[in-house]
């Protein structure tokens, strides 16, 4: 969408992607550092991610809304609400799991943290996915997964993140020395 609001909102679009995928990375390098006393500034960067995302669409609505092209929903409620169910469970998925790693790397020590921390880390993606298989199968759209296949390799990344968490939490129960830290 061109024009003032619409450029407004890219802008705060290309902002709030760039302060999450930094502050990410920055969470996940002091996780990995076990450096806790520089993690506050970089969750701050991520958190004010949200309000950014939300500012650019709300730009982008009230530039629809003036210009008078905002798409008309066709969609029955109960769809409707299948939808928020199921972005609610990539969110809760995506906010959990990466939560988790970042709590289970900063408060257990050594391997055994690193070892659950992906675990979780892991687990979430595969909650993320249940949600992502269940707004395809809403939507009833041809499965352009992650990596644009089908939606065998949409239930195969499922199984594939499962079995990662459940290997790394064996790995730090069992083996926590197969990965160590230096």
């Amino acid at each position: 969408m061109s024009g003032p609001y619409g450029w407004a909102g890219a802008a705060l679009l290309i902002a709030a992607l760039g302060c999450e995928v930094v502050g990410v990375f920055a969470l996940m390098w002091a996780a990995l550092n076990n450096a806790l006393g520089q993690a506050g500034p970089w969750f701050i960067v991520f958190l004010v991610s949200f309000p950014l995302f939300a500012g650019s669409w709300w730009l982008w609505r009230r530039g629809w809304k003036q210009a008078r092209t905002q798409p008309l929903s066709s969609m029955p409620n109960q769809q409707r609400m299948a939808l928020l169910r199921a972005n609610a469970v990539i969110i809760l998925g995506s906010v959990l799991g990466f939560g988790a790693f970042l709590g289970l790397a900063f408060k257990l020590p050594g391997s055994h943290g690193l070892a659950f921390a992906l675990a979780a880390l892991f687990l979430g993606l595969a909650i993320s996915d249940i949600g992502s298989i269940k707004l395809h199968e809403i939507l009833h759209a041809r499965f352009p997964s992650r990596f644009g296949r089908s939606q065998k390799w949409a239930r195969i990344f499922f199984g594939l993140s499962l079995a990662s968490s459940g290997l790394f939490f064996l790995i730090g129960l069992f083996w926590p020395d197969v990965m160590t830290i230096r």
